[in-house]
């Protein structure tokens, strides 16, 4: 059995409530992490204060905004994902062109549009 102590100057009613506070810790230093590896944070490429103070607010409110986008869309298990992984969960994994011509409707891949186009008659492709 393991025992461990937390230790805390603040006044405290419930025990469980501080204990459940610093489980937040994890995700707390997770999400810090992820600001500085993955957000352009960690190199500067201007020495011009003004340079770093908007790259660092624009940093953060972008990571802000994609948070609440996430939430908004219901997609709260994407808000632990790095930006990279998040942006491509949330690209489309299938991309199709639907051809409708009298009635008939062809459903292709880009490369087979791409093929057809290729492939057609000066007359046909007009």
């Amino acid at each position: 059995m393991d025992y461990w102590v937390l230790v805390d100057t603040a006044r405290i009613r419930q025990p469980a409530d501080t204990r459940q506070e610093y489980a937040l810790r994890e995700t707390i230093e997770e999400r810090h992490r992820q600001l500085k590896c993955f957000s352009d944070l960690e190199a500067f490429t201007s020495r011009a204060f003004n340079v770093i103070a908007n790259q660092v607010v624009f940093v953060l409110l972008t990571y802000g905004l994609l948070q609440g986008y996430l939430l908004r869309i219901r997609r709260k298990a994407l808000t632990a994902k790095t930006p990279p992984r998040t942006l491509e969960l949330l690209r489309p994994t299938l991309t199709v062109m639907v051809i409708y011509y009298q009635n008939y409707m062809a459903f292709l891949t880009p490369l087979q549009h791409q093929e057809l186009v290729l492939t057609l008659s000066e007359s046909a492709r007009k």
